[in-house]
């Protein structure tokens, strides 16, 4: 077995030849070729649901088979790796042999997804490592579908990791350029299923016991990168309310990351991090504040000029999404997450449990201690609603450390989503009547009653009660 460590970037389609046109390939050693790869799995996809994907790839009549386990990245990925040459189109049982797939019945196997690729793969020398550039164009097909395919692979042969990054910098200076977080078998398999185009939430976060800080904050910002990218095309092509605001939940999710894991990633790069994203996902606001309003019962005229001004919104948020301030803070945060030099702290490398668990208690002091809610003006219902959502964020980050505590562990979460929300539908009404307060507004004021905030409350109320109820059970 072999470790892969790579950088995946996706392009504009036509866009490889300024790829490879750039200065810093005048001397390096490429070949172009076609390939053609086929993905194969079980009628139930059991492969997949192991973790991991089955590859054979025809290369000038050669036949190359690939065991290889799913990453859950985001552009980054690091993932084990079986290949061998085979002698046809077909899976080799024997040489599975020597892979974790050794007792699946080749039998079952059958063709899920196939991608017609023209590859230009580079080999040059960047910052002392070794690195191998592959320009992917081509087409993939799926499920009866098929998706264009149009990626740049950065892999490191030999050296360090930090000049992958490096040379992805490189790369999105000059070329527009996105973090790349899907592997090709898993865009195939989304494809095959039809949830490449559907919204998708955050999922699970894949943290193990004995993860030190640092591992665990990088698998976090990747889960986070994962949910805002896999959600990013669907407000750029077809500006959809459930789309936008799933990214903004995954920019939300990851600034409270950094406020959980703060006293551990603190350099001199987290404050300027920490404040694109803050101004990134001060461009999303205005635009899910009118989303939220236009579920409202409105007048057909107010409705009309809600309407325009929400596409000035959303045309302000895909401006932002596609800048190049945006792509370029993308890379950086990925490469400082795995590479900045807060990794050299000492708390960085400390355990995890005992690290989370102090700082989701200092986040719980600060809710367990409220009571009356509707005795609490505006300013301290939005800082308990934010503080309440970093706490319910960070429970949902270490969730796979507490399995032995599930039942308890669900109840409190049920709990603190409803807080949340209820908490969030009260904001939203105090965010309509500042959004309509203009003089300019020549409509009837519709933003909700004192009595609507009023139940919401109520209903806050009692979930933070049956959350004290239930208490710590992170600390058990």
């Amino acid at each position: 077995m072999s470790h892969e460590v790579e950088l995946k970037l996706e392009i504009e389609a036509g866009a490889s030849d300024r790829v490879i046109g750039q200065p810093w390939f005048a001397e390096a050693q490429c070949k172009s070729r076609f390939q053609c790869s086929v993905y194969f799995d079980t009628p139930d996809w059991e492969l997949k649901r192991r973790g991991y994907t089955l590859r054979v790839r025809s290369i000038d009549g050669r036949f190359i088979q690939t065991v290889k386990a799913l990453g859950d990245g985001a552009g980054l990925f690091e993932r084990g790796e079986w290949e061998y040459e085979i002698g046809g189109p077909k899976p080799d049982p024997e040489r599975l042999g020597s892979t974790p797939l050794a007792d699946i019945d080749v039998n079952r196997l059958e063709q899920i997804i196939r991608s017609d690729v023209s590859r230009t793969a580079c080999r040059l020398s960047h910052e002392g490592a070794e690195i191998e550039l592959d320009v992917d164009q081509g087409i993939m097909f799926a499920g009866g579908h098929e998706l264009p395919v149009s990626e740049v692979e950065i892999e490191l042969l030999r050296g360090n990791a930090v000049s992958v990054m490096a040379f992805a910098r490189r790369i999105a200076d000059q070329v527009p350029v996105k973090l790349g977080v899907l592997s090709k078998p898993e865009r195939g398999f989304a494809l095959a299923d039809g949830t490449l185009s559907k919204v998708s939430k955050a999922g699970p976060v894949s943290l193990r016991e004995g993860m030190n800080v640092a591992e665990a904050f990088a698998t976090i910002v990747f889960a986070c990168i994962r949910h805002f990218r896999v959600n990013e095309p669907l407000v750029i092509e077809h500006r959809g309310m459930e789309a936008l605001h799933q990214s903004r939940v995954a920019m939300r999710r990851l600034r409270s990351a950094m406020s959980l894991f703060r006293p551990a990633i603190a350099d001199g790069e987290c404050r300027r991090i920490a404040g694109e994203l803050s101004w990134f996902t001060g461009e999303l606001g205005e635009a899910r504040n009118l989303d939220v309003y236009l579920q409202r019962m409105l007048l057909d005229k107010e409705r009309e000029t809600l309407q325009v001004r929400r596409e000035a919104a959303y045309d302000r948020v895909i401006a932002a999404m596609e800048s190049d301030r945006f792509r370029l803070f993308m890379i950086d945060l990925v490469a400082w997450s795995v590479l900045g030099k807060w990794r050299d702290g000492n708390k960085a490398g400390r355990e995890l449990e005992p690290f989370v668990r102090r700082r989701l208690d200092r986040l719980w002091h600060g809710i367990g201690q409220a009571r009356r809610l509707r005795m609490m003006n505006e300013k301290q219902r939005h800082k308990l609603r934010i503080r309440s959502k970093k706490l319910r964020y960070g429970l949902e980050f270490v969730k796979a450390l507490h399995a032995d505590r599930r039942e308890t562990r669900d109840a409190f979460a049920k709990q603190i989503e409803t807080l949340q929300e209820e908490l969030g539908l009260a904001n939203d009404i105090v965010a309509a009547r500042s959004l309509m307060s203009t003089d300019a507004w020549p409509f009837p004021q519709q933003h909700g009653s004192d009595a609507e905030v009023g139940a919401h409350l109520r209903v806050a109320q009692r979930s933070l009660k049956k959350m004290r109820r239930i208490g710590r059970y992170w600390a058990v």
